[in-house]
Order: C-alpha cells, then structure tokens, then sequence
C-alpha cells in the first residue's frame, strides 16, 4: 500500500556515530517511560519508549549534517509486543536547508519479513517527485506513477476560451474602477503645511522605453521605487534627487512637473509622452515643483547616435504567456506611443502602462491579483484585444531583515499560479527576445534550449533507471520553462546556506507543480549584525500568445 505524506520521513536506518553524552528519562503516561539521549551540544540523538512490561515500544534516531547544527535524517523503529521483532522501519531525510528530499516506510510482520511500504524521493531544486511501491511478491520496490496528494495539482489541458461578453464586463468593470480611482486622487485633501517644514532628497526615476528613435512617439513615467525598474532590458531608468518637503503637494510626485522641450509640461504622476528628438547626444528634461516653479532638478536622457531597429509590429497583439505580479508585462503591437491613448487591464484590474513606443507597451501588473488564469485586455480606439494568460506571484517570505551575527532565519521561495498554465501556454519559446538578455545577466552563457533538453533527458534517464515506461508525451517534449533566480545581495552581512557563489538557481517545467505552488526553503546564516538583502527574479521562456479582437463600438477611456 502507498500513500502520499510528508509527515514522515525516512531512509534506511544507518548506524548512530554520535555518543550519547546524557539520558534523561521522563514518564510517557499509561506506566510507559521515555528515555531522551543528549551529545555534548544538547542535541537529541534519539530517543526509546520502554512499555510498562519493561520492553521496547519505538526507536528514534537523527542524524545531523556535519557541517550544521540541522538534522538531516529520522529513523523511526516500532516493535511488535516481544520488543524485539520490527515492525515498521519508517525514516525521513532533508537537505541542510530544511526541505524534504524522501520518505521511506518499510512494514514486516513477526517473522521479520518484509511484507509493504514504499519510497518516495523528491528532488527540491526542481520539485519533481519519485515513487515506488513494494511489491511483495517480487520482493522488490517497483517504480510507480506517484499517487495524487490532497495538494496534488494538474493544469489545464486547454487554454480557458475568452467571449467578447466577458471582455467587455471586465473592460467596464476596469474602467470605471480606473474613474473611481481617478477622482478620489483628485478630491484628496491638500496635505496641511505644518511648521516647521523640513527638506528630504528623495530619489526618483524617468522610466522609459530603452530604445529610442528620432521622430517616435514615446511615453513614460516618473517612479518613486526606481529599483524596481532597473536591470530590465526593455526599459532605461534616468535617476534624478528631487526635494521634497515634508508637507504640501510637493511632498508627493503630484506637486512636480515633467519638462521636455518643445512638450508641455505634464504631470509627474501621470503618464508623460514626447517626441524623441532628431538629435542625438544627452537631452535635457526637467521636473519642476508646481508650486514654486524655481524649485527645479533637471536629468539627461541620452539619444542614440543611431536610430535603433524599428521592431517588427504582429498584426495583432502579444503577450507573454506568464507574467508575475509587480513584474512589468510587454505587450507587442501596433500603438500611438502615447499611453494616455491605450487602457489596459487584467481582468477588472486597471494596469498602469509603465512605457510605450509604436509597437510595444509595457504594463505593470497590479499587486495582489489572485495567481492564476487572466484575461490581458488592451484597448485603443474601437480596437479591444485580448489574451489568455496566467499571472503568477513570484515571493520570499523574508528578503531584507535585521538579524545579529551567528542567528538564522528559514526564508521560503515560492512560486505559485504557474501551475495554471494550459498544455498549449507552456510551450517553449524566447518571448520577448530580451528575456535571453535578461537570463544571461543573472547565468553567465545561459541557453535556454540546451538546458530544457538537459534536464528532459535526465529525467528520461532516471525514469529508465527507476524501471519506468516512457512516456509519449507530446506536451514535455515541446514544453518550456521558468528560470528563476535567488541572489544574496549582502554576501558580506550574511551567507546562504549550500547555495553556489551565494546564488540559487531554479529550472522549473510543468513537473515542477505536482502539488500547487513551488516552495523552496533557504537557511540565511548571519555572518555579522546587519541587514540582508535578497534578490529575486524570475523570466519565463515560453511562447506569446496572440490576442482575439474584438470591436468595442467606442473609443477607449484615457489611462
């Protein structure tokens, strides 16, 4: 019999090369005692429970990892009613960061012969899992399709069917829920000037598209968290250090003004949109308080000497077929350049268009979207187009924290929402073409194809090795994948624990969804007091999906 849990976990049981230093002995109730062996480090080295008749009940030993204070391994014994006879061997393993990697349960009856169990094995940097059943008449474990779980999960074999009915509901809903947002911005009270009134520098950010063209329109924005824009191939980031006052409109981006000549000035906490110059050399811009006009911090944004590419335009929209919340999503097609032209929206969520050129639009998706399958709506004009895709929540539950020298802190990744992509969503392409640029960036030489080929034929290998048919799958052989990417950026303040040049890197295909969500835990050793810092990014390699179009019958609402 075979059953699916990690409740208990185990290997083979191997002898305990630790001595004992102390045991102590405590009452377990119903005449039986417990007795609790200790090393020289107060770690329990295992422990037995003595029944009231003086024989042994159960067995536990752990076994630590030689180089942290972690155990890596419980053995688990029970006995029959002679105290002698085993009846069940249960042992349980996990790397050093705290993440299961197998379970073992062997069952044997009084005569000591192996009679049920299984193994499970689970690799965490990938979360693909191997079973085997014991089968008794063989009297060997036989490789098995592993069992579905409580959390067990299984995509969609098609991509969820889009209807202009639903469209047009959530384009409403997205519009008047942008209005809404809209006039309680303008309706906000005036922030009360209190005395004194002191100046911060507080740095901000131009975001606009990367390449640039003499003659084309582009549109951009003015960011508070500039970081959060930077090391995106599609994007430049121009960061300038306004004052700002800790009271009045000025104190917020909606006091400021973008200046770009011969434009008009246009609010900083809109979208802004120009002309790019047929020059070429740094051009200057200036954001100026609009309250105190001789208050002004200028910035250079530098034109190309030579007109990049125009890029090709599909003939309807693009769209990845996995964006993440927070992420900037780019969508290709045909555009005005001037966002205040385009409205976008993820379902019923209004998104706001970081960047436009005349053939791409890069949005940001709005936090806290439910991961899952989406409806990614772009309108201009008459023109609606939409795409299925799935948003996906990319996270560590601890990324910058205050800790002091010597403690540790469990931080968890976890990838969730990929899980919904359809069979057809999960085949392999480079979309957009930068995603290699930013790959390479975080793996040196990385090549997506090569490595989606290794890994397939590892697995192929193994699953030959462990006895298992091979599959006729059309779906893994033209499947891509997620490369996902943890970096320490205070190697110096604290360390990650096993991970290569302080980085973890994840190749994730659909086998690595079984059960929902990918987690993935990593143990922060503090070096010395301080704050660490995590990076984590993750880029998708799978292929657009083209929109449907629809006629909305009205022009669109400006963003």
């Amino acid at each position: 019999m075979f059953w699916f849990s990690l409740g208990i976990v185990v290997i083979a049981s191997t002898p305990l090369v630790l001595v004992a230093q102390r045991t102590v002995t405590k009452d377990a109730g119903a005449g039986n005692k417990e007795e609790m062996d200790y090393d020289a480090h107060e770690r329990v080295l295992g422990s037995r429970t003595i029944g009231a008749d003086g024989k042994l009940m159960v067995k536990i030993e752990y076994t630590y990892s030689p180089d942290y204070e972690v155990a890596t391994k419980t053995t688990n014994i029970s006995y029959w009613p002679d105290g002698k006879s085993v009846q069940k061997i249960a042992v349980n393993t996990y790397d050093e960061n705290n993440n299961f990697t197998s379970e073992i349960i062997e069952d044997y009856n009084l005569s000591g012969k192996h009679v049920s169990g299984h193994q499970l094995f689970h690799d965490p940097t990938t979360g693909i899992y191997r079973c085997f059943d014991w089968n008794a008449a063989q009297q060997k474990h036989v490789a098995i399709e592993c069992p579905a779980s409580e959390e067990a999960h299984e995509g969609p074999k098609e991509t969820p069917k889009i209807t202009r009915e639903e469209v047009m509901q959530h384009l409403a809903a997205a519009r008047q829920a942008a209005q809404t947002e809209q006039k309680a911005q303008s309706m906000k009270p005036k922030a009360p000037v209190q005395s004194p009134i002191t100046t911060t520098n507080k740095e901000v950010g131009v975001v606009l598209p990367a390449r640039l063209r003499p003659g084309q329109r582009v549109s951009g924005r003015v960011v508070d968290d500039p970081d959060r824009f930077a090391g995106q191939p599609e994007l430049t980031v121009v960061r300038v250090t306004l004052p700002m006052p800790s009271a009045g409109d000025a104190s917020q981006l909606s006091g400021w003004t973008f200046e770009w000549k011969p434009s008009e000035p246009q609010p900083a906490d809109g979208a802004i949109s120009f002309v790019v110059p047929k020059v070429s050399g740094p051009q200057e811009f200036v954001l100026r308080q609009a309250g105190d006009p001789a208050v002004a911090v200028t910035g250079k944004i530098q034109i190309p000497k030579t007109a990049s590419k125009r890029a090709r335009s599909p003939n309807s929209f693009e769209s990845p077929a996995l964006c993440f919340e927070r992420d900037v999503c780019m969508v290709t097609g045909k555009f005005s350049g001037d966002s205040l032209n385009t409205f976008v929206s993820f379902d019923s969520i209004p998104a706001r268009i970081v960047a436009e050129t005349d053939n791409a639009a890069y949005v940001e998706v709005p936090r806290f979207m439910n991961p899952g399958p989406a409806t990614l709506i772009v309108a201009e004009g008459t023109k609606v187009e939409a795409m299925a895709m799935v948003v996906a929540l990319l996270e560590l539950s601890h990324f910058h924290e205050a800790l002091e020298a010597h403690q540790e802190m469990i931080t968890i990744l976890r990838v969730d929402g990929a899980q919904e992509l359809s069979d057809d969503q999960w085949h392999y392409g480079v979309y957009p073409p930068s995603n290699l640029e930013m790959a390479r960036l975080l793996v040196p030489g990385f090549n997506p194809a090569k490595v989606i080929k290794q890994e397939r034929e590892q697995r192929e290998k193994q699953e030959k090795l462990d006895g298992m048919k091979k599959k006729d799958d059309k779906k893994d052989e033209a499947a891509g994948m997620i490369l996902v990417v943890v970096t320490n950026a205070t190697p110096d303040v604290a360390t990650l624990r096993r991970a290569k040049q302080q980085t973890f890197v994840f190749y994730l295909t659909p086998e690595s969804f079984p059960r929902g969500e990918f987690k993935y835990d990593i143990v922060i050793d503090m070096a010395k007091n301080g704050t660490f810092a995590l990076k984590t990014t993750a880029v998708a390699f799978l292929a657009p999906v083209k929109a449907q179009e629809f006629d909305a019958g009205a022009p669109a609402s400006k963003n």
